[in-house]
C-alpha cells in the first residue's frame, strides 16, 4: 500500500460532513428512484409492445421488457464511460465545484427526461421516436449528474488520515447505498404522477446541492499543478480485484432491482401503481436492514473492511434464493430485508480498502474509476435481467444465486491468499 499523507489542511465541521453525507445519499436515490417506476411508466408509455424492423435482415423485433431495462443499462453506461474523467477533474479543479455541479444536473436532467416522457404520456409522442428521445434525454442526464459521486468520495479521503479511512468510506459509502434503497420509497406518490418521484427528488437534489455550496469547505486540488495525469488502469495490480468485486456486486444489485418491478406486478398480480407502491415498502426495508448492519456491525468493527465481504454475501445469496421462489408478499418483504443487511455490509468494504492502495493525488481517479464500475454493472445487470425475464420471472434472482454461490467460493479461495 502506499502512504498517504497524515496532513489534512481542513478538518469539516459535523454541518459540512453532514452536507456532504447528504450529497452521496441524493446520489444514490437518484440512480434508484427511477428503478421503482421506470418498469411500470415503460408499460405506460408501452415500450414493451415497440417493435423495430431491421430492413437488412428484413427482421421484426420486440424486445418486450428489454426496451425498458435498456434505458437504466444506457444511463449506467455513460455513467461507466464519464466517471473516470469527472473524478481526474476533481484532482484539477478541486471536489466542491463538481459535488456542486452533479446536484445542479441531476435537476436540469430531470427536468428534460421528465419532458419526454410526459409527452409520451399524453400521446403527443409514441413508438420509436419516444424511445430514441428517453434514451437521448437519458445519456444527458447521466452525463450532467456524475461528477457528485467521485468527487464526494475523493472530499472523504482528503480529510481523513489512513487510520480514519474506513470509517470515514464507511459511512459515506452507508449513506449512498441509505440513498440506493430509499430512493424507490419514493415510489409512492405515483399516485399523483408516474413522473412526481422524479420531480420529489429533483427537488431534494437541488436543495442538497445548496447546502453543499453554503456549509462544505472547499480544498485546494491534490494536483494543483493542473497538469494531465496518467489514468489509471481498471487492471492496475494495485486494486484490480476490488474492481471486479464492486463490478459483480452491482451487476447483480441492478439485475434484482431493475426487474423487481415487473415481478412483483406479475407475481402478485396487481396494477402498475400498487406494484410500485408494494416494491417502494419493500425497499424501505431493505434501507433499515443497510441502517442495522451500519450501525450493529460496521461502526463497532475494527478489523479489515475486506472481512465484512465473507460475513455480507452470504446473506445476498440467501435473499436471491427467497426471490427465485417467492410466491406471496412475505417472502418478498423478507427477501428485500436480508439484501439490505447484505449491501449494508459489502457496500463500504472494497471501496475503503482500494482507497489505501494508490496516491492521494490519485484518489479522485481511482474513485471515479470504482464509480464507473458501479455504473458498468447497472449497465450489464438490467440488461442481463431483462433478457432472463423474457424467459421466465425467475430466472434472474437465481442466475444472481448462482453466481453469488461462486463469488463466495472464489472468495474462500482468495481470502487464503490474502492472508498469506
Amino acid at each position: 500500500m502506499s502512504s498517504v499523507s497524515e496532513v489534512k489542511a481542513i478538518k469539516p465541521s459535523n454541518k459540512a460532513m453532514f452536507s456532504l453525507y447528504l450529497a452521496m445519499m441524493c446520489v444514490g436515490m437518484g440512480q434508484t428512484v427511477v428503478f421503482a417506476i421506470l418498469p411500470m411508466l415503460g408499460r405506460e408509455l408501452q415500450l414493451d409492445k415497440l417493435i423495430f424492423h431491421i430492413p437488412i435482415l428484413n427482421l421484426d423485433v420486440q424486445p418486450k421488457e428489454l426496451a425498458i431495462t435498456s434505458l437504466s443499462a444506457l444511463t449506467a453506461f455513460v455513467f461507466f464511460i464519464v466517471a473516470p474523467k469527472w473524478g481526474r477533474l476533481s484532482d484539477r479543479w478541486g471536489r466542491k465545484p463538481l459535488i456542486i455541479l452533479g446536484l445542479f444536473g441531476y435537476v436540469i436532467g430531470t427536468l428534460l427526461f421528465n419532458s419526454v416522457a410526459q409527452l409520451g404520456l399524453s400521446g403527443v409522442l409514441l413508438g420509436v421516436p419516444l424511445f430514441i428521445l428517453l434514451i437521448i434525454s437519458r445519456a444527458f442526464h447521466a452525463v450532467i449528474m456524475t461528477p457528485t459521486h467521485p468527487a464526494s468520495a475523493a472530499y472523504i479521503v482528503d480529510v481523513t488520515t489512513v487510520h480514519e479511512r474506513t470509517k470515514g468510506m464507511g459511512k459515506l459509502q452507508a449513506f449512498n447505498q441509505l440513498g440506493v434503497m430509499v430512493g424507490p420509497a419514493l415510489a409512492w406518490f405515483v399516485t399523483l404522477s408516474y413522473l412526481a418521484p422524479l420531480y420529489i427528488q429533483a427537488g431534494v437534489s437541488l436543495i442538497v446541492g445548496v447546502l453543499v455550496w453554503r456549509y462544505l469547505p472547499p480544498i485546494a486540488a491534490s494536483n494543483s499543478s493542473g497538469k494531465k495525469l496518467p489514468k489509471l488502469s481498471y487492471f492496475d495490480p494495485r486494486y484490480r480485484v476490488y474492481i471486479a468485486i464492486g463490478f459483480t456486486i452491482f451487476s447483480l444489485l441492478g439485475m434484482v432491482q431493475q426487474t423487481l418491478g415487473f415481478y412483483y406486478q406479475d407475481i402478485l398480480g396487481v396494477d402498475g401503481k400498487r406494484a410500485a407502491q408494494l416494491f417502494s415498502t419493500a425497499m424501505v426495508l431493505s434501507s433499515i436492514s443497510v441502517l442495522l448492519a451500519q450501525f450493529l456491525v460496521v461502526r463497532r468493527y475494527s478489523g479489515l473492511p475486506m472481512r465484512l465481504l465473507r460475513v455480507g454475501l452470504p446473506f445476498m445469496l440467501l435473499s436471491y434464493l427467497l426471490l427465485a421462489n417467492a410466491s406471496n408478499i412475505a417472502m418478498l418483504y423478507l427477501a428485500m430485508a436480508l439484501f439490505g443487511f447484505g449491501m449494508g455490509l459489502t457496500g463500504p468494504s472494497f471501496t475503503a480498502t482500494a482507497t489505501m492502495a494508490v496516491e492521494s493525488h490519485e484518489q479522485g481517479g481511482l474513485a471515479g474509476l470504482l464509480g464507473a464500475i458501479a455504473g458498468l454493472g447497472f449497465m450489464f445487470g438490467p440488461l442481463l435481467g431483462g433478457a432472463l425475464y423474457r424467459i421466465s420471472p425467475s430466472y434472474p434472482y437465481w442466475c444472481a444465486a448462482m453466481v453469488m454461490s461462486a463469488v463466495i467460493v472464489l472468495f474462500m479461495f482468495f481470502e487464503k491468499s490474502w492472508r498469506a
